[in-house]
């Protein structure tokens, strides 16, 4: 019986590092993948400000609400955007009428409303960067001031700012203009045979002027959120995609260490069960000259001197030519292979990386709102 116990042990560990081989064949695939992500994960634990410094951030930046606010944001700031290229539109296409002759107008119908497209479509994109180099002044100058810089550092962005204010002037200019040439030119003809447009003339002077402006204070408060938090929601965004992509490695090496180890201990079972028959249809526990040892071993645990839970190599090997009648001492000299051992080892060890990786984030998205240090991003790699 000792024969079949040495023989179906060695069987089984064969059995059993060839399911492991096959298991863990893309492990090392998986450990690049997580050391890539890991790499990643650092550059997103910073981003890049105004100043162009490198600045540390604690992930998440956001909650979800918050970014889904933003997003919000952003789609009235599309709305709006229209918006005003549709009143400029309209208030260019106006001056396109009066600078163009009606002959012109008649040969190229709708060439007024392409005119102040254009016009419109400039003039909306050139307002984007005004607003753009004013609220990048005023954060660089609130930014050197706060952290006091060298105020040097806040030469480059005059440049923005004046390029800004110039933009702002001809947009005031313009807008103005074209409504008094409106209501003087077109409208007044009106005004001058209506004694109700007359009434009305001033006020639809103001408001068709003031509208434009009340649609461009909006698009600069949009546009000061979205100049604000842009690319911090854009990191934050890359530091989700890659956590989700890692999440999706952490299961798989999950799975590997859960299958490798549920195929094992299958196995085990199975040659197992195939020793006891063997006892059945010899009708025989051990081998005659064995029956000592067993006796033995049996006294002894019912004695507690041994404790089958607490198997080490000496009693193992002392006991092994009866190892047929006790399951923990056939499983014994199998679980302890070196190759198994290692292999399974090998596993544990990532997976408790992973579920480190996975606590110490959690706890950072729970205490997002903590003091920024560098120890905390290190603690994340």
């Amino acid at each position: 019986m000792d024969n079949f116990t040495q023989s179906y042990q060695s069987e089984c560990r064969e059995s059993i590092k060839k399911e492991l081989v096959e298991l863990t064949s893309k492990l090392p695939n998986i450990k690049t993948r997580l050391s890539l992500k890991a790499a990643k994960q650092k550059m997103h634990d910073y981003y890049v400000d105004i100043l162009g410094r490198s600045v540390p951030v604690k992930q998440p930046i956001f909650t979800q609400n918050e970014v889904e606010d933003f997003k919000q944001h952003q789609r009235l700031y599309g709305i709006v955007l229209g918006a005003m290229v549709f009143f400029e539109s309209a208030i260019y296409s106006m001056m396109a009428n009066l600078l163009l002759s009606k002959q012109t107008l008649k040969d190229w119908e709708g060439l007024n409303m392409l005119i102040g497209l254009a016009f419109a479509l400039i003039f909306v994109v050139a307002l984007h960067f005004a607003f753009k180099g004013f609220f990048e002044f005023f954060e660089a100058k609130h930014l050197i001031e706060k952290e006091k810089h060298d105020k040097t550092k806040l030469k480059p962005f005059y440049t923005k700012l004046i390029f800004s204010i110039i933009i702002f002037i001809i947009f005031l200019i313009t807008n103005f203009y074209t409504g008094y040439i409106r209501a003087t030119w077109i409208e007044g003809g009106t005004a001058s045979t209506s004694p109700l447009m007359a009434k009305l003339h001033f006020p639809l002077l103001v408001f068709s002027v003031m509208i434009t402006f009340l649609v461009a204070f909006v698009m600069a408060k949009l546009e000061k959120e979205i100049a604000e938090k842009g690319v911090k929601i854009k990191v934050y965004e890359n530091w989700v995609k890659q956590q989700n992509e890692r999440k999706k490695y952490n299961t798989h090496l999950r799975e590997m260490y859960k299958n490798s180890k549920e195929k094992k201990d299958v196995l085990i079972e199975q040659y197992w069960s195939v020793l006891k028959d063997l006892q059945r249809v010899f009708e025989r526990e051990v081998d005659q000259n064995q029956e000592g040892l067993y006796a033995d071993l049996q006294e002894k645990i019912l004695s507690g001197e041994i404790n089958m839970q607490d198997i080490d190599d000496k009693l193992y090997q002392q006991y092994l030519p009866v190892a047929i009648n006790r399951f923990e001492l056939f499983r014994y000299g199998i679980n302890s292979d070196p190759f198994i051992t290692e292999a399974l080892k090998t596993l544990k060890t990532e997976v408790d990386g992973v579920d480190e990786f996975e606590r110490l984030n959690t706890a950072d998205c729970l205490g997002n709102e903590a003091e920024i240090t560098e120890e905390d991003i290190t603690k994340n790699n």
